[in-house]
């Protein structure tokens, strides 16, 4: 069996933090969420991938490159939709082919499951079924096919995993799965559901944190760097190369630190943190059920949870986030669509926070600075000055 992961999408809905990096790229318990999908394949015994790039194809193609199994890449020159992104791997296809998403966790077992069919889809129990393909089955195939439909309570959903033959993918004259689905229905084409494993998606930016509680159970602890043997550690924890842990630092798993990174003393870390490489978090400062990526300095006496902080952000002393909920709009004019999210904040890349700050279900775009003693809620603009 071979594989096509999907790459090329842009993630609008994760905005900031697609600004400037590809969904598939998001650090999730401190690795890309394409990470764990391959993954996933070579543990299921699945070596010939395919990974179609697009949206920031350079940053995809870099970070395969310094992955320990090679894989194929080709580039959808135009994101002109997900089934003709398939379509652009056809040179690659000669055996019946696993498709994946490449920002969508899934586990070995889903893999496992899909062996030995021929054209198949995982379908999976969904409370938000309006975010999601509704998925109609009867004796174990697939009936119907709805996209994002406007009904709501509990339904089948596509979980963006799906098995096809040659045949069907040389076949691709749509630009959508959902309309390929579609056809292969109307022409009696039998495509198996099958249910059972584990998946996940992050569909708008504060979904990144249960998604990022959820994954750091797979933390292997390991400890590298220059510990105080004043620090308290328990759990799983994994700590980097070259990161030190200052004195009277407690860390509570499940947490990832990365490398080059500076702790302490006197820190309050999980459970639930993910932290990136090269970044300091000073004194006296809380945070639990967050990602920090890389480059980002944390000023002392912040209390930080239920955020999401991008790559390169300054923070001042005694910056505090309030777990909130709000309605956030998503696109652009007519069609900018409301979302309800619930969370602490999301700081895009590059945004810099005066001291004594108070961040109540904000979102803050990239390249932004926030004036000392400010309190904000709601959505601020990329590039923006708060004063």
């Amino acid at each position: 069996m071979q594989a096509v992961i999907l790459a090329g999408g842009e993630g609008w809905r994760l905005r900031p933090l697609t600004k400037n990096r590809p969904k598939a790229l998001i650090p999730v318990g401190n690795r890309p969420i394409i990470d764990y999908v391959i993954d996933a394949l070579l543990e299921a015994g699945v070596r010939d991938i395919t990974v179609v790039v697009g949206y920031r194809k350079e940053q995809v193609i870099r970070h395969l490159n310094t992955l320990d199994h090679e894989v194929n890449v080709v580039v959808q020159e135009r994101q002109l939709g997900s089934a003709h992104a398939l379509a652009c791997a056809m040179p690659k296809i000669h055996d019946t082919t696993l498709v994946l998403s490449g920002d969508n966790y899934i586990d070995t077992a889903s893999v496992l499951m899909m062996q030995g069919k021929e054209n198949a889809i995982r379908v999976t129990p969904s409370i938000s079924p309006v975010h999601y393909g509704v998925v109609t089955v009867n004796n174990g195939l697939v009936t119907s096919f709805v996209e994002k439909p406007e009904e709501k309570g509990i339904a089948l959903v596509s979980s963006g995993l799906y098995l096809f033959t040659p045949e069907v993918i040389r076949s691709i004259q749509e630009r959508e799965l959902p309309e390929l689905l579609n056809r292969l229905i109307a022409e009696k084409v039998p495509i198996r559901a099958i249910e059972g494993g584990e998946w996940g998606d992050a569909i708008h930016a504060w979904d990144l944190i249960s998604q990022n509680n959820h994954l750091l159970r797979l933390t292997t602890p390991g400890r590298s760097g220059t510990i105080s043997r004043l620090a308290t550690i328990t759990g799983k924890v994994s700590i980097g190369p070259r990161s030190s842990i200052g004195p009277g630092t407690v860390i509570t798993g499940p947490v990832r630190i990365g490398e080059d990174t500076t702790i302490g003393p006197n820190v309050v870390i999980g459970p639930d943190v993910s932290i990136g490489d090269r970044t300091v978090i000073e004194p006296f400062s809380y945070l639990k059920s967050s990602i920090i990526m890389d480059d980002v300095r944390i000023g002392s006496h912040s209390r930080i949870a239920d955020t999401t902080i991008g790559d390169g952000c300054s923070i001042g002393d005694h910056l505090s986030t309030i777990t909130g909920e709000g309605y956030f709009g998503l696109g652009e004019g007519e069609a900018k669509v409301f979302h309800r999210g619930r969370f602490g904040a999301i700081l895009g890349d590059n945004v810099t926070i005066g001291s004594s700050v108070v961040l109540n279900a904000c979102i803050i775009g990239n390249n932004s600075t926030v004036r000392s003693g400010r309190r904000l809620d709601g959505e601020i603009p990329d590039g923006s000055r708060v004063i």
